[in-house]
């Protein structure tokens, strides 16, 4: 695979419970994780299960290399804003609108949810964030 440029050798696309993470990778093995407008859980009660939460900031810490980076899209930002703000990172990317943001719309692969939110003219939130 060649994105940009560079050659990628080790890229993984898996498909589990991001609850597995910590006991698929070891320490320090993964270099990033991009999530691909993962299910926004949008009920209160329900808030524990976004892969965004300060939860699963947790685990990704568990396997990430300390310069490591978790890239996601989202139509929910202002829960992720928060939960980045209340964690142990760093936000070092953002566009509230992804779509008409010309630099981070490159290479966007959408899902059909995506396409869904768009359509409907929500704006799509684009992050990326690396450990303090």
């Amino acid at each position: 695979l060649e994105e940009a440029g560079e050659k990628f050798s080790n890229l993984v696309f898996i498909r589990v419970d991001a609850r597995l993470l910590p006991e698929i990778f070891e320490k320090d093995e993964v270099d990033g994780i991009y999530l691909n407008f993962s299910d926004p859980w949008p009920k209160a009660r329900h808030a524990k299960r976004r892969l965004t939460s300060r939860e699963f900031l947790k685990r990704y810490e568990q396997v990430l290399k300390k310069e490591g980076t978790v890239e996601f899209k989202t139509d929910n930002r202002e829960f992720s804003l928060e939960e980045v703000k209340e964690s142990d990172w760093n936000l070092e990317v953002c566009t509230f609108d992804l779509h008409h943001d010309e630099e981070l719309v490159k290479g966007n692969v959408m899902t059909e949810y995506e396409e869904k939110f768009s359509s409907m003219g929500n704006p799509i939130c684009k992050m990326v964030i690396r450990q303090k």
